[in-house]
């Protein structure tokens, strides 16, 4: 493997960032977490359950499908659509539940990867678009990246 390239342990320890991220959030209050994180864009509750619902459906639909090795049933999502059903879910599901939902679903993807064999880790998946989980990790770390750094600010303002 080039040395460019990163490890399958270096994306899942990047990848795991998120889960020690929430914790900065364990000691709002719920009217914070009801605030949306700058103006215009969602609630702290809601953006957390966006993280949590893509776990959870690339959990369900990837990455344990392949750690089975079953069916591989991942699908494009609208992501409007989907983004809208995850703002919904945080709305009316309680902060504790919604921490440990997020915390089981990360832990799940970063233990299934963990445990797959080189050639499934680095195989290619699906029909149409390839789905290859180096890619994914990336993807997603890019992701949590981005809304990790539209958080910062808002912690700041709430830890002063």
């Amino acid at each position: 493997m080039s040395e460019t390239l990163e490890s399958k342990e270096q994306l899942l320890e990047q990848f795991s960032e998120w889960i020690r991220y929430l914790e900065k959030l364990e000691y709002f209050r719920e009217d914070v977490w009801n605030e949306e994180i700058s103006e215009g864009k969602w609630s702290l509750r809601e953006l957390v359950s966006h993280m949590m619902l893509w776990d959870k459906y690339f959990f369900e639909t990837a990455i344990e499908m392949i750690y089975k090795e079953e069916t591989f049933t991942l699908e494009h999502q609208d992501f409007d659509e989907f983004n809208d059903t995850a703002m919904e879910y945080g709305k009316k599901t309680g902060i504790k539940k919604l921490k440990e939902e997020t915390i089981y679903y990360r832990e799940q993807i970063i233990q299934y990867i963990r445990k797959l064999p080189e050639e499934s880790y680095m195989a290619s998946y699906g029909d149409g678009e390839p789905f290859h989980l180096p890619q994914y990790l990336k993807d997603f770390i890019w992701h949590d990246q981005h809304h990790m750094n539209q958080l910062n600010d808002f912690i700041k303002r709430h830890l002063q």
